[in-house]
């Protein structure tokens, strides 16, 4: 009952621009959160509380996008693969609840810590673990671990689970799971791991590898006052390689009109854009810098729009990054999945290393090419081997990278 009355507080007006998600966050949301700790302290509530929790993730979606833009992507609510559990983690004023969403079952572990202590480590570490010459982002990183991961281990090792999905809330949207860290090992070493913003807008299918077409977009020129990316050839060229179809747009090439013009002629199956590009609270100043333009993200939707029929399974946003800890931000590029219509998105949280970039991609797609390999699996394996270099073993280089969406 509640759960469907609670979405409808969202007016059509409401659901245009950052005044929605103000009045999201001051109203709407407090008011799921009080229904979920109410499901949650009554005995068979689970189920209902889970499906409260994913209602809200919903409407803050719908808040921040755009109720008819996000519509059209809504898909029903998936099936989990066996080996994969999906973690919520639900921070309350005076505990955090973890729900575990598996192949048949559901279930909730209670850690008596409070959200607001969980969010103020995951802002610090968000903050800390960009600087590569230091080690303060470990103390925060091993509190995120003890907290999120410990209570939970025994219950994945049950179910035998090797790939861990995260709907993130809050200030955990600007944390990478990969990054924890359990005293001798990040958590990338014991899991391959995704996040996404919603199951009911992650779309869950393997598809054939066989005959997969790759478009290449880079720019390495100094472009509209933004710095070079010298690496971005070498990157292409490695993933190139990679596949027996692919198509290349660098520098002067990588322009809106042959972006626009390609993916509504041809059928690629992955689209990687190396180039800056920035997600900020606000939509109209996220964007994806091509060599004349900047691609906003509206733009980017309506292009890939073309392919409803034949959707992206894969975008890759290589070099682009978050506004410096803006939570709405983080919900912005989670969003990206939703509002392109790809299946799965890999981007960075954060300015990355030109070469450890490089070589993360090229293992990634390396990986991908595997009859069996997973999205999350192959991306496990990119991070695992950047951080087994010495000159990259800080989480810095490798611990940006996200993958959002269907994990497949």
């Amino acid at each position: 009952m509640a759960i469907n009355y609670l979405p409808s507080l969202l007016t059509p007006g409401d659901r245009v621009n950052l005044k929605a998600v103000e009045h999201f966050e001051k109203n709407i949301s407090p008011a799921y959160t009080d229904l979920v700790d109410a499901l949650l302290q009554q005995k068979g509530q689970l189920v209902e509380a889970h499906q409260t929790v994913e209602s809200a993730k919903r409407a803050e979606l719908q808040a921040y996008f755009g109720h008819k833009s996000l519509s059209k992507h809504e898909v029903k609510f998936p099936e989990i693969d066996p080996g994969t559990a999906v973690l919520y983690p639900v921070l309350l004023p005076d505990r955090t609840e973890l729900l575990l969403k598996f192949s048949n079952s559901l279930c909730r572990i209670q850690v008596p810590v409070a959200g607001d202590d969980i969010a103020e480590a995951a802002r610090l570490l968000h903050d800390n673990i960009q600087n590569r010459t230091s080690g303060r982002f470990i103390r925060q990183s091993r509190q995120l671990y003890d907290w999120l991961i410990v209570p939970i281990k025994a219950t994945l090792a049950k179910h035998k689970i090797d790939t861990l999905v995260t709907v993130p809330d809050g200030a955990l949207r600007l944390i990478p799971m990969a990054g924890l860290f359990n005293g001798k090992e990040f958590l990338i070493h014991e899991y391959a791991l995704a996040t996404t913003p919603s199951l009911y807008f992650t779309t869950l299918r393997a598809v054939p590898k066989e005959n997969s077409r790759i478009m290449l977009n880079g720019l390495s020129e100094a472009v509209q006052g933004f710095t070079p990316l010298k690496n971005v050839p070498l990157e292409m060229n490695g993933i190139k390689s990679l596949f027996n179809q692919s198509d290349e747009f660098l520098d002067q090439q990588f322009t809106l009109g042959n972006l626009e013009r390609n993916l509504k002629q041809i059928p690629y199956k992955y689209v990687h854009i190396a180039t800056h590009g920035q997600f900020d609270s606000s939509l109209n100043n996220s964007f994806v810098l091509t060599y004349d333009d900047k691609l906003t993200m509206d733009r980017l939707e309506s292009v890939l729009a073309q392919k409803r029929d034949n959707p992206v399974e894969l975008l890759t946003l290589s070099a682009c990054q978050t506004a410096l800890g803006d939570e709405r931000a983080a919900l912005g590029l989670a969003g990206v999945a939703i509002k392109t219509g790809a299946r799965s998105v890999l981007a960075s949280l954060w300015s990355v290393n030109d070469q450890s970039t490089t070589m993360l991609m090229q293992e990634f797609y390396s990986q991908l090419q595997k009859p069996d390999m997973s999205k999350a699996k192959a991306l496990q394996q990119a991070q695992i081997k950047v951080a087994s270099d010495q000159r990259f073993r800080h989480p810095a280089y490798w611990g940006a990278f996200l993958l959002i969406g269907s994990w497949l």
